[in-house]
């Protein structure tokens, strides 16, 4: 960690401390970001980024301000902080507010979480254009139906520190490399199936390269010729590239703000069983090389493995110090790092897609969302897809404008498999979901 930034840090809380502040929490980023994109044999879009941010959080006799700028030179930020002072007086109390108890912190050492790629500074920018450049032009040969075709290449750096006045100190830092494809093909009259694919690695050698162009066409050429399916209601398997859109419900609903705001379809739901017995989900916050690992969240509570639900059962909601005290709630964690859905007992053998749809037997593979909904007080969803019809475990063709619809808790009560083929390449590990009876209508 640059030792100037930690400098500005313990700056801005002396700062704040002289302008009567009682508490206060400093959060430093730095990043940098590339970015190549290459379309129609062109690079077509350029983009190199440095920035550094600081955010301050000021708590002064029940009154609370949140304040952040870019201009993070020393000489501009006892201006900065004593004017956020003055605003923070002109707020209206709010007593629930205030920094977590000490003893919740994380006071172990910095543990390598195997984030940071110290290669990053060593890529040059002809490496990262080669790469965009290679995998397009191992694409765009394959099918004469191409219409356009773009393949981008983006790589990150970012490190964070935080420090407040409870003398708490913490910092990360991380790398992130992406290669991804866009692909549309010539369909039957103005029709444009589109397809896309992405590879993502926190190091640069595990990046895989190869085939992702390839896999954004392939995925474009299952679409095309879709057959119009009647409404009803079918098996539904949903691809590990997309399966985290099904989660993101339940962990809303899980959020202590969602809860205090009588949003959450979840409220009064800790300790029962409201999903199937076959749903696991846990979360794995010190997983090595995991995207989301962590060891504190952004408020330095130390973060520790959960069952987040349990055969079914809500066993945590994700509470942080503010919520906590409006709700009279311990506090957990702000949200989860690492959360990852499993198998238990008859499914656990059904390792990847292939098994979940030979499990299934027949019905509609969901490969893509289009945009759609969910109400976070009921549960109930509408959802546009994209996906393929099988039998017998075998894809027999596209299908064509359809949403699905139902409610949340109905929807994972009706879960009938779950996969151990989690992509690592994201935060969330949801591996391939199978689910029964799901309602599907046609458009």
């Amino acid at each position: 960690m640059n030792s100037s930034i930690k400098e500005k840090g313990k700056i801005v809380l002396e700062i704040a401390k002289s302008c009567g502040c009682s508490a206060s929490r400093v959060t430093i980023s730095e990043s940098k970001q590339s970015s190549y994109s290459v379309r129609d044999s062109k690079l077509d879009r350029l983009h190199l980024a440095n920035s550094s941010s600081l955010y301050i959080q000021l708590f002064n006799k029940g009154r609370y301000g949140v304040f952040s700028t870019n201009r993070t030179e020393c000489e501009e930020l006892k201006q900065f902080v004593e004017h956020a002072a003055q605003m923070t007086k002109l707020l209206a109390p709010d007593n629930f507010r205030s920094l977590p108890e000490s003893t919740l912190y994380y006071k172990g050492p910095n543990v390598n979480l195997g984030q940071y790629d110290s290669s990053y500074e060593s890529i040059d920018a002809a490496r990262k254009k080669q790469i965009t450049f290679d995998s397009f032009y191992d694409t765009i040969d394959r099918d004469k139906r191409i219409v356009s075709l773009n393949c981008e290449f983006a790589d990150s750096m970012e490190t964070t520190y935080i420090i407040d006045s409870q003398g708490f100190e913490g910092e990360s830092k991380s790398t992130s490399y992406n290669l991804s494809s866009e692909c549309s093909i010539k369909g039957k009259g103005d029709a444009r199936p589109e397809g896309w694919w992405y590879e993502s690695s926190m190091f640069f050698k595990d990046l895989k390269i190869t085939d992702v162009g390839a896999k954004s066409l392939e995925r474009a050429l299952s679409r095309l010729n879709p057959i119009k399916m009647k409404s009803g209601r079918y098996t539904m398997v949903v691809e590990n590239v997309v399966s985290s859109r099904l989660i993101a419900p339940i962990f809303s609903a899980l959020n202590g703000s969602s809860i205090q705001q009588n949003n959450s379809f979840l409220k009064d739901k800790a300790g029962q069983k409201v999903f199937s017995e076959k749903l696991y989900i846990t979360d794995t916050p010190h997983k090595f090389g995991a995207a989301g690992s962590r060891l504190f969240d952004s408020e330095g509570v130390a973060t520790k493995d959960l069952k987040i639900i349990e055969r079914g059962v809500v066993n945590t909601y994700f509470i942080n110090t503010y919520n906590s005290k409006k709700l009279n709630l311990p506090v957990t964690i702000e949200s989860p790092s690492v959360p990852t859905c499993m198998a238990k007992g008859k499914t656990e053998s059904l390792i990847g897609l292939a098994d979940i749809l030979k499990y299934s037997n027949r019905g509609i593979l969901v490969t893509g969302f289009n945009g759609g909904n969910s109400n976070s007080s009921t549960g109930d969803f509408s959802f546009g897809v994209q996906g393929l019809y099988f039998e017998d475990g075998v894809i027999k063709h596209p299908v064509k404008e359809m949403n699905i619809t139902g409610n949340i808790i109905t929807l994972w009560n009706n879960l009938i498999a779950t996969g151990g083929d989690p992509r690592e390449s994201g935060r969330w590990l949801i591996p391939t979901l199978a689910f029964e009876n799901v309602n599907f209508n046609g458009i």
